[in-house]
């Protein structure tokens, strides 16, 4: 009888730890300094990897809606993403060099 009960208690903290560890879906909105339609597609094709389930852009907002699993990235993994291509979010900046790697038009003050 002990032994079943040491099975069940040992099997119902493994059920209990599994939960724990389960990655859960993030929701979030980043101001993205953007310009243009090229931006948005450049923007949304940064974030199309596995472990991110959605990103879109709002030309006229600027407000990128990005949706992730929290296991494989964190807010701040977003925002390194976009820094790396050349965009400024609303917590992190863009070296000078990512941004003059963009065309003229999607530079900041380009349009």
């Amino acid at each position: 009888m002990k032994s079943k009960n040491l099975k069940l208690v040992v099997m119902l903290m493994l059920m209990g730890s599994a939960f724990t560890v389960l990655a859960k879906n993030v929701v979030l909105e980043i101001k993205v300094h953007g310009q243009c339609g090229e931006c948005k597609e450049r923007i949304e094709k940064a974030l199309d990897k596995p472990g991110i389930t959605y990103a879109s852009w709002d030309v006229t907002s600027k407000m990128l809606t990005v949706k992730f699993n929290d296991k494989k990235y964190s807010e701040d993994d977003i925002h390194k993403i976009l820094n790396g291509i050349g965009y400024n979010t609303e917590k992190s900046k863009a070296s000078n060099d990512q941004i003059n790697k963009l065309p003229a038009c999607c530079r900041p003050g380009g349009h």
